[in-house]
């Protein structure tokens, strides 16, 4: 799976649920078992790939990333301005 398949898969999860968990993204991508797709930080923490979540921004424009929740969900009208609420 490429970087940009990876981020077509959590584009299509995003707009199938309204939201999308980090971790159960990490989780799907770790089983591919590519380290571009995600991987253990410093701190044992799994994390996507840069170059995906580049892609997965990309295609998001709108999206609002929860950073207390570590998701990301559509914006309202109530949020305020930037990615990260």
């Amino acid at each position: 799976m490429s970087e940009e398949e990876a981020a077509r898969w959590m584009l299509g999860e995003y707009e199938e649920f309204g939201f999308l968990y980090q971790e159960g993204a990490a989780s799907h991508l770790f089983n591919f078992q590519d380290e571009r797709l995600a991987y253990f930080d410093q701190n044992s923490n799994l994390c996507i790939g840069k170059s995906v979540l580049a892609v997965f921004n990309r295609l998001t424009p709108d999206a609002v990333y929860e950073r207390a929740g570590k998701f990301w969900r559509r914006r309202l009208d109530t949020d305020q301005p930037g990615r990260q609420q």
